[in-house]
């Protein structure tokens, strides 16, 4: 269970027993008069979010989690509504971990064998400690929350960042309306996971974070992305979402 996460650690070597140093968050209060802008905000997070339809990044993958920290080379392919191909190298080059989803069926592989089978919502949490099902987490690679109509049931600010709550998330927006954030809660109104985005840029077919920062409170693990090749909106063949049983062995 959660292998690929071991197989990651022990490729880039564990430390146990550290801790990450957390800057103070700033403190938010309520802020008034700001729904037109706000909603404008919104709209363009979501124009923007849907305008992302796929993704493939180049860069490392920083993992801290009760079992130790460590960093992995790592690509990522994402595609709508739920295809995903998540590879880790080692320092060769060479395939360390590996899954891959058509939304259908998945393959993973740790090193040593490939698994498969039929996708169920905990895929990515029983193999990566990812607590979210694939079409979330493609949605998460794009940036690009579901944002629907609904008006904000809150609006907080600290100085020119706004905090925008929602039925079942909150989002967090920079002094220029650009999407630094997203946290989606549960039910009883608990956080399930967080992903902050950072140093935005300007690319051929949209604008993409190239640091992407992702917390799960359930398994305790914060991974953090810092890229270094994007491309928005490729065309990837379908068979890179499939991996034939046996094909790794």
């Amino acid at each position: 269970m959660r292998r690929a996460l071991a197989v990651a650690l022990a490729t880039a070597g564990i430390v146990l027993g550290g801790c990450r140093t957390l800057t103070p968050p700033p403190l938010f209060a309520p802020v008034f008069g700001e729904d037109e802008r706000i909603q404008a905000w919104l709209a363009r997070a979501r124009a923007e979010g849907e305008r992302r339809w796929a993704v493939r990044a180049l860069g490392s993958l920083k993992l801290d989690s009760p079992s130790g920290s460590g960093r992995v080379k790592q690509v990522i392919l994402a595609q709508r509504p739920a295809l995903l191909r998540l590879e880790s190298l080692n320092f060769l080059g060479q395939t360390q971990s590996l899954l891959v989803t058509d939304g259908q069926r998945f393959s993973f592989f740790d090193g040593r064998e490939l698994l498969g089978g039929a996708v169920s919502q905990d895929v990515l949490l029983q193999y990566l400690g990812l607590d979210l099902e694939p079409a979330d987490a493609v949605r998460v690679l794009l940036a690009a929350p579901l944002i629907g109509d609904e008006a904000p049931r809150a609006i907080l600010g600290a100085g020119d960042e706004r905090l925008v709550e929602l039925n079942a998330q909150r989002l967090h927006f920079g002094p220029d309306g650009e999407l630094l954030g997203v946290e989606v809660r549960d039910l009883a109104g608990a956080t399930r996971w967080r992903a902050t985005y950072q140093r935005w840029r300007a690319l051929p077919k949209g604008r993409y974070p190239f640091v992407v920062d992702l917390f799960f409170p359930r398994t305790e693990l914060h991974a953090e992305l810092r890229l270094d090749e994007v491309e928005v909106n490729p065309e990837l063949d379908p068979a890179l979402f499939r991996v034939p049983h046996g094909k790794l062995r």
